[in-house]
Order: C-alpha cells, then structure tokens, then sequence
C-alpha cells in the first residue's frame, strides 16, 4: 500500500504556498514588537478566524491553546492515539500520510466502514481539492456511532470562500487552524486548537507557563487587526477564475487552487480522483526552486 506523495514543489503549480502577495510583504517588513497578552490573542484569533463561514457549534469548543502552526497540534493528537487504527482520504495533507506509517494500524476511509478502535484525521477544506468533502456528515455520523475520535484540520480555512460545516459531533476532539496559508508567516508557526472539553496535555502547560513564542503571538495580532479573514479570498478570486478558465480546470472553493477533473494535468496528481495546481507561486511572481526541506503538499 503506497501512503506516499510525490514532491512537486519543482513544478510551476506544485505544492501548497501561501501567496506572498505585495502589501502583506510590505506590512511584514513594518512589523514591530508590541507585547499581548497570550489568552487575548487567542480569543481575538478565533474571533477573527471563523466569521463568514458557517460553521455549527463553533462556539462550544471554547478551550483554546496555541500551537506551532497546525502541526504541533496533529502531534498531540497522533500522540494521544497511537494505537487506534488511523483513517484517511487518498489525497491527504502528505504530514498525515506520513503518520500512517507509524500508527498501529492503518486504512484508507473508502476500504473499510469504521468501527471502534478507529481514528479519523481529516482536513477541512480537503487538502487534495480545497472542498469540504461531500460525504464529511456521513462520516462524523459513523465515527459518532462507533466511539471514533476526529481530528479537523482547517490550515485552509482563510483561503477558502465560505463553508458550511456541522461541528455539533461530540466525536470531534481537535479542531486547528494557522496564520500559515493566508498570510506570508509560515515560518512563524502560528495556529489555533481548539477543543470542546478541556483534556489536560502538554499544550495547556505550554501556555499556563508561558512557554510561548511571544513575537508570533504579536506578529498574529498584527495582521488579524490589519487585515479581515477573506483578504486572500477576495483580492485573488477573480485571478483564480481567469487561471481556471485558461487552463481548461474547475474552481477549488480555495482560491489558491484549480482542479483538473478531465486528467489533462495528470503530473499534478496527489491520490484522488482529480489533479490540485497551486497558483500562488505564480501570482506572487516567486522563482520555482527544489525544496526538500519544506514539503508544503
């Protein structure tokens, strides 16, 4: 069973970049320390975060920490159960492809029902389309059923134009999210998780003690008071119609991306059914190079 992606990062429409657009670079270059408190932040990003898309029962997982980016969250959550049998989609955020190699077990989400003993992971919109999977009710409603703690990974929820999902399943553990895809501070790790009941873990230590990287705290404010949540969406959105349209493919609900249905662009292949391409390189006018390092896909 192959749980490997290929690196595209070297092909014009490879990866998944966030747009290093021109005032956001700007703005970044003007960036000045100013201290916040942490919990502040914290409110004022899930605030900021969620507004415009809807998003059932958002408000009753009140219990935030901050995590280095969406991964460190995901590392909590793999952590907490190694020995479930780990679900995925084909197409998954390669990280979670990975993870599959190192949990006790392991099978896609179309080759098996699930039953208890499980664990889901799933990104929300979908990192293979940039779509909110059609069957995602279904699936939360059998994972409920059957006792299956869900991890939701939003990292691509600011890019996304307005989505509707029900967070009411108390099966859903973990929600995440990050500044990374929306504006040019990926390397600055600053995310969100957000839980229903508040399960004590290393991540409340870090912030109960303070263990926090202070100047991604002010960095985050720093763009969410300057700039809303539907920035990249509306200021790319007619670029993304006119680049679909060229290249013969179909609008992603991320604005970043296009979906080729037709297999006219079969390199760009990630597991699923249809091919993702990237626009954000170039858009942003950035020289494609070989990243090993930072596997974005």
């Amino acid at each position: 069973m192959n749980k490997t992606l290929p690196n595209l990062d070297d092909k014009p429409y490879g990866g998944a970049w966030p747009i290093y657009d021109k005032d956001a670079m700007i703005h970044l270059s003007n960036f000045k320390y100013k201290g916040i408190d942490t919990i502040s932040f914290l409110n004022n990003y899930k605030d900021w975060a969620f507004q415009g898309h809807n998003l059932q029962d958002i408000d009753a997982f009140s219990n935030l920490a901050f995590s280095n980016g969406t991964t460190e969250t995901f590392d909590k959550f793999y952590h907490k159960h190694m020995n479930r049998r780990l679900r995925l989609f084909k197409g998954e955020y390669f990280y979670h492809q990975m993870m599959s190699r190192i949990c006790k077990s392991f099978a896609w989400v179309n080759d098996d029902d699930f039953r208890e003993g499980d664990v889901f992971v799933v990104s929300v919109p979908f990192s293979d389309t940039g779509n909110v999977p059609e069957e995602l009710d279904s699936l939360l409603q059998a994972c409920e059923d059957n006792n299956v703690p869900v991890l939701l990974d939003m990292a691509y929820l600011n890019i996304s134009k307005p989505i509707d999902v029900n967070l009411s399943y108390s099966c859903i553990e973990y929600i995440t999210t990050s500044l990374s895809k929306i504006f040019p501070v990926e390397h600055y790790r600053i995310g969100l998780r957000l839980q229903r009941d508040k399960v004590d873990d290393t991540l409340y230590a870090y912030l109960d003690n303070e263990y926090i990287n202070h100047h991604s705290i002010s960095l985050g404010q720093y763009f969410i008071e300057n700039y809303n949540n539907s920035f990249i969406v509306n200021k790319y959105q007619k670029d993304q119609e006119e680049y679909c349209t060229q290249l013969g493919i179909e609008q992603s609900q991320c604005v970043i991306f296009g979906l080729d249905s037709k297999q006219q662009y079969t390199e760009y292949n990630r597991g699923g059914d249809t091919n993702r391409l990237c626009f954000s390189r170039v858009w942003d006018g950035r020289t494609v190079k070989h990243r090993s390092e930072h596997r974005w896909w």
